[in-house]
């Protein structure tokens, strides 16, 4: 088996990459690659996938961002992808319950299970976690500035980004489509189509949402008052949001295929890359990518 660690030493504050560094310059022998802008672990994974493609192991050393890349430039090649949770979010590795610490742990990796995941098409992308619109590509897109703040953590700066597109982004005009089914959603607060259950670092967004059925985990919020906004966040982020009586008002349901518009441009987050579109249909790719995961 090839090996290949595409190392993003950007992702994160805290310099988790060393750990990775210290144990290949010690055991492996693998080819490692630094990522140099944004889009370039996809360049690079499809690069090593087209040349030794099932016989290939990819580790994704970032956030999910850097994961989602790899992944991406892979599909269809027949690599195998590992995660090394090296970023700020995590949150793809949280659906399978392993500690943060095995990924982190070259050998648990190596010798490791494969399990097949869904993937999610947006248009001609590729998701391995979630496609979002409204409210949280507003605060994908304005949490950056907050991150650059000195003494903000990332978590700091999520909910910081919340707080403030609270105010200024809470209106979102679109036509949502699901299985056929029109919302006729004049004023969304926020809508998700899922395969992970969390985004935003930690955030349990659907908490119903699968790897492998087949299923988009569909998900819409009207626009709601600040105040009782507010009041669910709280709810919103431990996943008891879906099946209460107490939000009543959110529809989700399992999907096949989800179609999104406006009549102006609008913004779509692709595992927290900001597009804009004037069109976005969703889909899902059955066991599409296998993923490494350590033993547990």
């Amino acid at each position: 088996m090839k090996l290949l660690f595409i190392i993003n030493r950007q992702a994160g504050k805290n310099e988790s990459y060393k750990l990775v560094e210290d144990q290949l310059s010690k055991h492996y022998d693998a080819e490692v690659r630094y990522t140099e802008y944004s889009g370039h672990a996809a360049v690079l994974a499809k690069e090593f996938s087209e040349k030794y493609g099932k016989n290939s192991l990819i580790f994704a050393c970032g956030g999910d961002g850097t994961l989602n890349e790899v992944i991406c430039g892979s599909h269809g090649l027949g690599s195998v992808v590992a995660p090394v949770p090296t970023g700020s979010g995590n949150d793809f590795i949280r659906d399978f319950e392993i500690p943060r610490e095995s990924y982190l742990d070259i050998d648990s990796l190596i010798n490791g299970r494969d399990v097949e995941i869904d993937l999610i098409c947006c248009n001609d992308k590729i998701s391995g976690n979630s496609v979002t619109v409204g409210f949280d590509c507003a605060v994908a897109k304005n949490v950056e500035r907050f991150k650059k703040k000195r003494f903000i953590s990332p978590g700091l700066a999520y909910k910081l980004s919340i707080f403030y597109c609270l105010f200024k982004e809470r209106r979102h005009k679109l036509s949502v489509v699901a299985d056929g089914r029109s919302l006729a959603a004049d004023d969304c607060l926020l809508s998700l189509c899922a395969k992970g259950k969390y985004y935003g670092g930690g955030i349990k967004c659907a908490p119903k949402a699968s790897r492998d059925d087949g299923k988009l985990d569909f998900m819409y919020i009207p626009t709601i008052g600040v105040l009782k906004f507010i009041s669910l966040l709280p709810t919103f982020s431990k996943g008891g949001h879906i099946d209460n009586p107490k939000t009543a008002f959110i529809r989700h349901f399992k999907s096949d295929r989800v179609i999104y518009e406006a009549d102006e441009p609008f913004e779509i987050g692709i595992d927290g890359e900001i597009l804009t579109v004037d069109k976005a249909e969703i889909g899902v790719l059955k066991g599409a990518q296998t993923i490494r995961i350590p033993l547990g």
